[in-house]
């Protein structure tokens, strides 16, 4: 009797353990998506739980970021990125897996700016405190002296950047030549630089092809165009066309990122205008 009620007990735990195998084994498939697919694009934002990539055709897609999602390579602003998810995609789905297909040259200019406290932003040599947050900014030099230089940015503004006794500043700044700028507070006229860098002899060749973006805050819209208040404090006029992508609830007060190509004029015309939030 004992023997047969053993036999019975383990036939019960291997029917368990079959059936927990057989649970984890589902779970470890495509879940509730179906099927893998891929988007390929260059990385155009990048947080701790979300990342968005733009594709050759201007598209841009956004994804999410879990516990679960595989990170092989760096997530530096410009990589080339393959992403993987299950099912169809919508904006913010689970990234399955994201891998940097070829890395951006950080050794050039890309005209950016930003805090460095962004995910892969260049660094000073000597980072602030944890209360103040330094900002970046790369141009070309327009002039230089003792106690300032003329930066022209991406925008086609020149800014004055002022140095002072703790400014540390790298061999080979020039006119001409592209350097970068660590600063505290907003881009401004007379900021003062805590570190001044060499970044190459001269700028590259403007691409007339490439897509840039710029995010702001809608100050008025219209079925042709909308005027964006940027972060410098100028408005800009953003042309609609009729190939505009241009995502649904955009008002007065949203702010948006607008792509377009070429340099930032008072006036351009946008590939696609994204919806970042609405007031």
């Amino acid at each position: 009797m004992f023997k047969k009620c053993s036999l019975i007990i383990i036939i019960v735990l291997v029917f368990g353990l079959a059936l927990t195998a057989c649970s984890e084994s589902n779970n470890n498939n495509t879940g509730s998506g179906g099927t893998m697919s891929t988007k390929t694009g260059v990385l155009i934002e990048a947080s701790m739980h979300v990342i968005s990539i733009q594709a050759p055709d201007g598209s841009t897609y956004t994804f999410g970021i879990n516990d679960n999602t595989v990170v092989e390579g760096s997530e530096i602003l410009g990589n080339t990125m393959s992403v993987s998810y299950n099912g169809e995609y919508t904006s913010g789905i689970i990234a399955i897996t994201i891998t940097t297909i070829t890395e951006v040259d950080q050794s050039g200019s890309s005209g950016s700016k930003g805090p460095t406290s962004a995910p892969g932003a260049p660094q000073p040599k000597e980072p602030a405190s944890t209360q103040e947050t330094i900002w970046y900014m790369t141009g070309t030099v327009m002039d230089v002296s003792m106690n300032q230089l003329q930066l022209k940015y991406e925008d086609g503004k020149t800014y004055t950047v002022l140095k002072d006794d703790n400014t540390k500043v790298e061999e080979g700044i020039v006119v001409g030549c592209v350097a970068r700028v660590f600063h505290k507070g907003s881009m401004r006229n007379g900021m003062v630089a805590t570190e001044i860098h060499f970044i190459s002899a001269s700028p590259p060749a403007d691409n007339p092809d490439a897509v840039y973006y710029l995010t702001g805050t809608v100050t008025d819209a219209s079925m042709s165009q909308l005027q964006l208040l940027y972060e410098d404090g100028v408005v800009y006029t953003i042309i609609k066309e009729d190939d505009t992508r241009v995502d649904p609830g955009i008002e007065v007060g949203s702010t948006v990122r607008v792509f377009h190509k070429g340099h930032l004029t008072e006036q351009m015309t946008a590939t696609e205008i994204r919806l970042i939030s609405n007031p």
